[in-house]
This record gives structure tokens, sequence and C-alpha cells, in this order.
């Protein structure tokens, strides 16, 4: 993790498309820092983090199928 990660917010990292775009601001700043081939590397790697810890915190899904059939025959 780079210390640019922590200076954008969850939304902002949400917003990023990853690809190095004129008008994302994460983006130039990682190439500003880094250089156009690295910047884009660690932007990659910090884009993933950000966006994977971002998931948590949220409900807990259970294990039970949703609808439909449990797998297993009804006795007659």
């Amino acid at each position: 993790m780079t210390k640019l990660r922590s200076e954008f917010g969850r939304k902002q990292w949400k917003d990023c498309c990853g690809k190095g775009c004129k008008k994302c601001e994460i983006a130039q700043a990682y190439i500003d820092r880094y250089g156009r081939k690295d910047g884009l590397e660690k932007l990659a790697g910090d884009r993933k983090a950000a966006l994977k810890s971002a998931g948590k915190g949220g409900a807990a899904k259970s294990g039970k199928a949703r609808g439909g059939k449990s797998g297993k025959k009804a006795r007659a």
C-alpha cells in the first residue's frame, strides 16, 4: 500500500476507473508521483485493495440457498 491510497476517500476510489484517464485525480496523482508505467501499476494494486476493504463491514451472508429447490427430493 502506498501513502497515496490513504489520501483519497472511499467514494473517490469507487468512482475511479483505474485506467489512468485525464479526468481522474487519483490516476493523475499516481502518475505524477511514480511516472506513467509504475504509477499505473501501483494504482491498480491500491485500487484493488481499496475496493476490497470498502466492501467489508456489511451484512454477513448466510449459507442458505434463497428460493428454488434445495436439492433434496420430497418424500411421498
